[in-house]
């Protein structure tokens, strides 16, 4: 069948010396962009559009595997995602016919990690993006701008703690990320970052997380810690196209702690207002 993620199975061979095709196994492959094989029937068709980079051969169908071959599914994934379901690559990889064996647990301390650039070509179109890499021992890739337009906080916080939080379910967690040398000026930036994404987390889970990254985009648009409630409506009508249910999501977050309302004057926790006014700074250049 057909696997999702662009992890599949293809039959191996080779023609013997009567011209005849002989299969000696199936490889496990995960397809390095949207163009993916059809591996029904093990079928390759003749037509399967262009692939960029290269396929990583995962093993073979049987086979055991381990952490590092999800890192390597994961970072690809990551490239051309901004969240991650580990647990659902885990499946896929089965469904592959790869057996994936874990530990129950990988606490971490600290994690390397460096700026990087990814590359996607959609539809003619070639997409650039710098990102935070951390590729050993977790997988993590945090976009921070593209094609030189700094990504709004929102999205950051909202997808770096999407990726910390996908990967402690399966028991793989961190405590700080190490910038190399090179990216060393950085360091601070990251620091505030995880910082922030902590306490993103924080608030996700003591309500409704996609109320919290609502209300973040509103805040956003706002770029101040209150406003009237003309303005709370005008912000939420831009985050979400001609949208009714701002009251609601307004009753929800006073509930939860997000926002306070005094008559005519709504006002954002100060942690709302910290995450909001987070901006990555480029320190020589990089993206120019």
């Amino acid at each position: 069948m057909a696997i999702a993620q662009l992890i599949g199975t293809m039959l191996t061979g080779y023609v013997d010396n009567d011209g005849k095709m002989k299969f000696d196994g199936k490889a496990v492959y995960r397809m390095p962009c949207t163009s993916m094989l059809d591996f029904e029937h093990c079928f390759i068709p003749e037509d399967m559009g262009p692939l960029v980079g290269t396929p990583i051969h995962l093993g073979f169908v049987g086979d055991t595997v381990g952490m590092d071959t999800l890192l390597k599914v994961a970072t690809m994934e990551l490239k051309y995602s901004t969240s991650l379901g580990v647990e659902d690559l885990i499946d896929n990889m089965r469904l592959a016919g790869l057996k994936v064996k874990l530990d129950n647990e990988y606490k971490l301390q600290v994690v390397t990690g460096c700026i990087d650039i990814d590359v996607i070509i959609e539809l003619d179109l070639r997409i650039s993006y710098y990102v935070i890499a951390v590729e050993e021992g977790i997988a993590l890739r945090i976009r921070l701008c593209e094609d030189g337009k700094i990504e709004k906080p929102q999205n950051v916080l909202c997808s770096l703690w999407t990726q910390i939080k996908n990967w402690k379910k399966i028991g793989v967690t961190f405590e700080h990320i190490h910038m190399t040398d090179k990216y060393a000026d950085y360091q601070n930036q990251v620091d505030e970052l995880l910082e922030l994404t902590k306490l993103y987390g924080k608030y996700a889970k003591m309500g409704d997380d996609y109320l919290l990254y609502k209300l973040l985009s509103c805040l956003v648009i706002i770029g101040k810690g209150s406003c009237f409630y003309d303005d709370f409506v005008m912000a939420m009508k831009k985050v979400i196209f001609d949208y009714d249910g701002y009251d609601k999501d307004l009753q929800m977050g006073i509930k939860l702690g997000y926002v306070s309302r005094d008559g005519n004057i709504i006002k954002f926790s100060p942690d709302l207002e910290r995450m909001a006014t987070w901006k990555w700074q480029w320190l020589h250049g990089e993206d120019k």
